[in-house]
């Protein structure tokens, strides 16, 4: 077997993923356990979440960083968690992870539930750059204006300087809600579908929004303000829970986005690794100029085998300058620890078999190393200063 190449030095930045809460009990192992789960299912939450290799290996991680032999009881682990603030536990976690800088979609968890900014800054140390969720945004403005100009006026409005409003690029998920075959629409199509918005508002006094003219209408509004600003955008591809479905979340529905000139200065970036389309996430890096594929190690939940497959994939056809790691780490810091570390793994076995198969030099190996490990990324989002 190749040794993988010693990526330790190469500071990491996390070119997607989430906010920490700012409350870490663990309320119990079956509260925990649903953590690691997309499924909405009580059972799977509760009993099968723990039995994948990325919980087992997980937990044997933790243990491990806690002083607990690696082996050790699952509630006895998670008994040594809780005798942690947040903060400490943040700290402890980080301070293994060599992550220089995150990009965090703040559209999840919720504000309230959220660590405080400072606090997270005090707690990691990392730089760190925030996202624009689209839905969300759309959702509040469909649900405050009884005209369909009203919204398109109030959102280009909205969407202006946004690295002055503190944001760095946008995130969507219509991967969950109508699927990446974003379309254009006619007016008659668009004002029915906006219809039907506002009677879902009146009566349920919110909007979900799964009208898919009026949905891909608001998107082309917001890739038209990422061109003129340059900014990136983040799609969710490929795996979820349920609410996405997959038929519709292949990367290649994209197709019609990276197709048109007037898209051409906003960098697309695939999410998840487009697992299980990562092949195909692959080509599209591979073929066009501003679609770039986010190699993610924390969730999906998979195996080491399985993390190392979508890696083999992704270098082996991709440009090294538009792969970029992330860990969609959520909510609890251990996601963010686990990716970093396993994604430094991944990504050197993967080069070191390039080494030995002739592909590169150890000296090319180790600037794509860099490239996709961080270097892409705090230059795409801006990060302000020289990465450490």
């Amino acid at each position: 077997m190749v040794q993988p190449l010693d990526l330790s030095a190469i500071g990491v930045v996390d070119n997607h993923c989430h906010a920490l809460d700012a409350e870490q009990s663990t309320e119990g192992i079956s509260a925990w356990r649903a953590r690691f789960t997309e499924s909405p299912h009580d059972r799977m939450r509760r009993e099968d979440a723990a039995e994948t290799a990325f919980y087992r290996r997980l937990m044997r991680r933790l243990a491990v960083h806690l002083g607990l032999p690696a082996e050790s009881d699952e509630a006895a682990v998670l008994a040594e968690r809780d005798r942690r603030s947040a903060a400490e536990l943040t700290t402890g976690i980080y301070a293994g992870a060599g992550i220089s800088g995150v990009v965090i979609d703040t559209g999840y968890p919720p504000p309230e539930t959220a660590m405080a900014r400072e606090d997270y800054r005090a707690a990691t140390g990392v730089a760190r750059v925030d996202l624009l969720r689209l839905e969300l945004l759309f959702q509040d403005l469909l649900a405050a204006h009884d005209r369909w100009d009203d919204v398109v006026e109030a959102l280009r409005h909205r969407l202006a300087d946004l690295r002055g409003q503190g944001f760095a690029g946008f995130k969507s998920i219509a991967g969950y809600r109508t699927g990446l075959g974003i379309e254009r629409w006619s007016d008659g199509d668009v004002g029915a579908s906006f219809a039907a918005v506002r009677r879902e508002a009146t009566e349920t006094g919110a909007v979900h929004l799964g009208h898919k003219p009026v949905l891909d209408s608001l998107l082309h509004v917001s890739l038209a303000a990422a061109a003129a600003q340059e900014l990136p955008v983040q799609f969710h591809v490929g795996y979820g829970d349920p609410d996405a479905d997959l038929r519709h979340a292949n990367p290649l529905e994209l197709r019609a986005v990276l197709e048109e000139p007037a898209y051409r200065a906003v960098p697309i970036v695939l999410l998840h690794g487009c697992w299980p389309y990562f092949r195909e996430g692959a080509y599209l890096a591979a073929v066009y100029e501003n679609a770039y594929l986010d190699l993610s190690y924390g969730i999906p939940f998979l195996s080491t085998g399985e993390l190392t497959s979508m890696t083999r994939a992704a270098l082996g056809s991709a440009p090294f300058t538009k792969l970029m790691y992330s860990s969609d780490g959520t909510r609890v810091p251990e996601l963010h620890w686990m990716g970093a570390v396993e994604g430094r793994t991944a990504i050197g076995r993967v080069l070191a078999e390039l080494v030995d198969d002739g592909d590169l030099s150890t000296d090319q190996a180790m600037t794509a190393a860099d490239q996709v490990l961080g270097g892409t990324a705090w230059r795409l989002y801006g990060f302000p200063g020289s990465r450490s």
